[in-house]
């Protein structure tokens, strides 16, 4: 009986391991991502409500997933009114509000502010 040959026997050993490594890569990214569910994007004059009101907002701008609101009187904020129109965290400095929304930040802008 003739001995394998120990070239070959390496070379199909290295080939089953990347395939192997290739199928659990392929079922990782298949299957281990979290599937975030898109929160619903609310009206925009619940926005608005949520802001203040219309005759609160002075101007926005996006950057990312990111909404950067600036008001004229950012104590009529309503944080759970943001919260429950689809906003999955804001932060507040002196001179602006950034909204932080996750998945859809500009079709939530342009439904806010461009409709």
């Amino acid at each position: 009986m003739p001995t394998p040959n120990p070239i070959l026997i390496a070379v199909l050993i290295a080939l089953g391991v990347i395939i192997l490594g290739v199928l659990i890569f392929l079922l990782v990214k298949i299957f281990g991502k979290k599937r975030l569910k898109s929160l619903p994007i609310a009206s925009k004059s619940e926005y608005f409500e949520a802001l203040g009101g219309e005759d609160n907002y002075i101007d926005s701008s996006r950057e990312g997933s990111r909404i950067i609101v600036h008001l004229k009187d950012y104590s009529k904020i309503n944080k759970e009114k943001i919260k429950e129109a689809g906003v999955t965290g804001f932060i507040e400095k002196s001179d602006k509000l950034t909204l932080v929304v996750k998945d859809n930040a500009e079709e939530v802008y342009e439904k806010i502010f461009n409709a």
